[in-house]
């Protein structure tokens, strides 16, 4: 197999774990409610629960969630990942529910109304500030659509157990809202999370809100800094470990880096792949534990050739482009192997450009 050939198949795999730069931080639930079809009067925004699905009688709850970006994440930071986390108190489901995620397109409120106890499936009444199914804002201020206004395609779902800890995949959707929330603070209006059927009853679910709740909704959101390298995902196994791909140096415009290789096939020839995206969940190759992290309905660009030592290792230069700080530049290499595949992968290896 010719080298570009093997490059343009291993494009997508995501930066290891060599001098990784990255920061995850767990995002605090800052404002959250109940909608209750049932009711144009009733919400539970100081409660101690949120609300998501259907009831036996039909009747469906959909719940809104936001999360303090700006306090906890820097201004100019590139979103690599983000997973909501919720906790499942009670269900009236036996199986799992999926919960569509949407992005709120418009401004609600969450105020002093409380059920008065744990459970408060029918919410109590509205007080001023709330949200009800008909009212982001309590008194008089419509919502466009009854139920709330949100993005029709959802961003992620999450998928509920009849009790505990429910978590969503990151995903593009879920990635690229954070990002959105992070430069535009001021439309940072959070998700609403609705049943992805609501057309079959008694799949209400009861989780924890930030009100009292045991385990309050979280976001766990990883992001880089402008002149951060870093790593993500798994190289394919070699021997007793897996192939690593690192960046080395600090990518300032104009500047010239290294590409460095580790634990790969010795003496064996090499390319780099190049994208401007990130696939956080990856794509599975073919061979177990091999994954192409790039995201594939984006351009590839080919990069250098490379020839590996006796021992495994290679080095290979990177010119850092100059005038685009703050973009995401992902490179994955491909080494050629003697397996099914005739090549092997390693991690992806991240920087954002300075």
């Amino acid at each position: 197999m010719s080298p570009h050939r093997l490059a343009t198949l291993f494009l997508a795999l995501l930066p290891a774990a060599t001098a990784a730069a990255q920061t995850t931080v767990s995002v605090p639930c800052d404002r959250d409610t109940t909608l209750y079809a049932s009711s144009n009067t009733r919400s539970n925004g100081s409660g101690a629960s949120v609300f998501v699905g259907v009831t036996s009688q039909g009747s469906p709850r959909r719940a809104l969630v936001r999360f303090a970006i700006g306090s906890s994440i820097p201004a100019g930071a590139k979103i690599l990942a983000a997973s909501l986390q919720m906790n499942v108190v009670q269900a009236v489901a036996f199986l799992p529910v999926t919960a569509n995620v949407h992005r709120a397109t418009q401004g609600w409120g969450e105020g002093s109304s409380n059920s008065g106890g744990p459970a408060g499936g029918q919410g109590a009444p509205a007080q001023n500030g709330d949200a009800t199914w008909t009212q982001r804002i309590v008194p008089g201020t419509q919502w466009t659509t009854p139920g709330g206004d949100f993005v029709a395609t959802p961003s992620c779902t999450l998928s509920m157990p009849n009790g505990g800890l429910a978590i969503g995949n990151s995903t593009d959707g879920a990635v690229a809202d954070v990002q959105f929330w992070l430069n535009n603070p001021a439309q940072n209006y959070g998700w609403l999370l609705k049943a992805a059927n609501e057309s079959q009853t008694s799949t209400a679910h009861r989780l924890d809100s930030r009100n009292g709740g045991a385990v309050p909704p979280t976001l766990v959101v990883t992001y880089m800094l402008p002149g951060q390298s870093g790593t993500w995902g798994t190289g394919c196994p070699v021997g007793a470990g897996t192939m690593a791909t690192a960046f080395a140096g600090t990518p300032t415009g104009g500047a010239s880096i290294q590409i460095t290789h580790g634990n790969t096939v010795p003496s064996s020839l090499g390319a780099n792949y190049f994208s401007l995206g990130l696939d956080t969940v990856g794509a599975p190759l073919g061979l177990p534990n091999c994954t192409v992290y790039l995201p594939l309905s984006q351009p590839l660009i080919p990069g250098d050739v490379f020839v590996t030592s006796a021992s495994g290792t290679a080095a290979s230069p990177f010119q850092v482009p100059s005038g685009f700080p703050g973009y995401l530049v992902t490179c994955q290499s491909a080494v050629l192997a003697n397996n099914p595949l005739g090549f092997l992968l390693g991690n992806a290896a991240l920087i954002v450009l300075q």
